[in-house]
């Protein structure tokens, strides 16, 4: 059960509520080994008012929490990390599963998701964020 990951922190824009049914699915399958990244994904999540659902989310279908990886790479030594960082586009912070690392790549995801916004204002949410 991923119930750990589901709590809501902010009220702000970046609350993701909508969908969230959908991206405890997906995670289900990679719940015991997401459990190691619950505090770091927490505070991450916290101190930049994302939902921690969303990270953890995006850590499972990215690399399955680490298990498609070697040494922190992709099978083609593109992208880096628990996130898949791209990095031809940008210079890994930290470890590859590291709190540094996964709030680079969180940072990286809310100056995307406020790109879409800004040049969206109209879209909804889930919009938006897709």
């Amino acid at each position: 059960e991923s119930e750990g990951f589901g709590w809501r922190v902010c009220k702000t824009a970046f609350s993701y509520a909508a969908g969230l049914a959908t991206i405890q699915r997906s995670a289900e399958a990679d719940v015991v080994r997401l459990r190691k990244y619950e505090i770091p994904i927490k505070r991450v999540a916290r101190n930049l008012c994302l939902d921690p659902a969303l990270i953890a989310a995006l850590i499972s279908q990215e690399s399955r929490v680490g298990l498609l990886l070697d040494n922190g790479w992709d099978q083609e030594r593109q992208k880096y990390g628990l996130m898949q960082l791209n990095g031809q586009q940008h210079h890994p912070f930290g470890l590859w599963d590291s709190e540094e690392h996964i709030n680079q790549c969180s940072t990286i995801l809310v100056l995307a998701i406020n790109e879409v916004r800004a040049r969206h204002p109209t879209w909804t949410w889930d919009q938006q964020l897709r």
